[in-house]
């Protein structure tokens, strides 16, 4: 009888799922903004999660104040964008 693992758990892939987890967090930002375009607040997403552990309080006042006002609360994720600077010419 032949069995099929399909996921399985050891110390390579949690590590694994650890950097992916960090490194999308490195390359996220976090952006509170006014309705109208006036930016107040733009820091990595590692940087406000780590204030978020220090200080809950500020986590539940910047939720409070995006409820009562116009603030607009945005995750940014930047995209890598493929290295488009070689090009290949061809000669006849």
């Amino acid at each position: 009888m032949a069995t099929k693992t399909t996921f399985s758990i050891n110390s390579k892939t949690i590590t694994k799922a650890f950097q992916d987890l960090f490194d999308s967090f490195k390359s996220s930002r976090l952006r509170v903004s006014s309705k109208n375009g006036h930016e107040y607040l733009n820091i990595s997403l590692l940087l406000a999660v780590i204030i978020g552990i220090i200080f809950p309080v500020a986590f539940i006042v910047l939720i409070i104040i995006s409820v009562v006002s116009n603030i607009e609360i945005a995750i940014l994720q930047e995209e890598k964008q493929e290295d488009s600077t070689s090009k290949m010419i061809e000669l006849k």
